[in-house]
């Protein structure tokens, strides 16, 4: 029996999480530089680099990324192709804007401490809704275990690389689980 001072509980809907334009242009403009082909497929998918909207639904960020993996790395197999993508992502981020204000710190915190940052740099890409577990394995390297349904393992863990390097370390990074839920990467420096 319900208590009648207790109002009942209606599930809320499941808010999509939107990426903002930076990130896009990230990725599409400075890190692929793309080509007639390329803009104009990201276009039918929503995205218009000459016209940005402030931040697009994660569908459509989906959508051009594996759209970018097929027309920019279509020789390359999945795991390389979205590896790339994602250092592409990385190296593109650090020169908009919002990037620059993360990228400046990167080779003054060394590499534990911008691991220990992934929950805000995905936040400062759209993504303040994952979950992220870090668990130390020693002195150099985390297990990071990460909730995501909407990006590839291999796309954050080619993101992850490049903000390492720019900490000055030598990272290795392996996809050690994935499910519909999310991934686990071992991160080593």
């Amino acid at each position: 029996m319900e208590s009648p001072s207790l109002p009942a509980r209606t599930p809320s809907p499941v808010v999509q999480p939107r990426i903002p334009s930076s990130v896009f242009e990230g990725l599409f403009v400075r890190g692929l530089e793309p080509n007639s082909q390329l803009a104009r497929a990201l276009e039918a998918e929503g995205y218009d680099p000459r016209c940005p909207e402030v931040d697009y639904p994660v569908q459509v960020w989906k959508r051009c990324v594996a759209l970018a993996r097929d027309l920019v790395c279509g020789e390359l197999g999945d795991a390389d192709a979205y590896r790339l993508l994602g250092r592409k992502l990385t190296m593109g981020f650090a020169e908009t804007l919002v990037g620059r204000v993360a990228a400046v710190a990167l080779p003054m915190i060394g590499a534990a401490r911008v691991v220990e940052r992934l929950p805000r740099y995905l936040a400062m890409m759209g993504r303040p809704d994952l979950e992220v577990q870090l668990v130390s394995v020693g002195e150099r390297a985390r297990r990071v275990s990460i909730m995501d349904v909407h990006n590839r393992p291999e796309l954050i863990a080619g993101a992850l690389e490049v903000a390492l390097e720019r900490a000055h370390a030598q990272p290795l990074i392996t996809v050690e689980d994935r499910s519909h839920q999310g991934f686990r990467l071992l991160v080593r420096w």
